[in-house]
């Protein structure tokens, strides 16, 4: 091996950490959007009664269901 191959290892490497740092990140926000909603639903959930709450509850089940990658919420 010389010196060319071990500097694109290394730059791949690179690459290819800064990409996992990107996909955290972004999985991170996912995260902490998905928890904010959860938490707004839930309590609406609490707050209401009736028809009012059967909506909560459908909006909640739609946010789940976005989980699956081709169900948009």
């Amino acid at each position: 091996m010389n010196e060319n191959d071990e500097a694109l290892y290394f730059l791949v490497g690179l690459i290819a950490f800064g990409f996992l740092i990107l996909l955290l990140f972004g999985f991170a926000q996912f995260l902490n959007d998905f928890s904010h909603e959860l938490k707004y639903l839930n309590s609406e959930i609490g707050r209401t009664s009736g028809e009012e709450r059967r909506y909560w509850i459908r909006r909640r089940r739609q946010l789940w269901l976005s989980l699956i990658p081709f169900v948009k919420y």
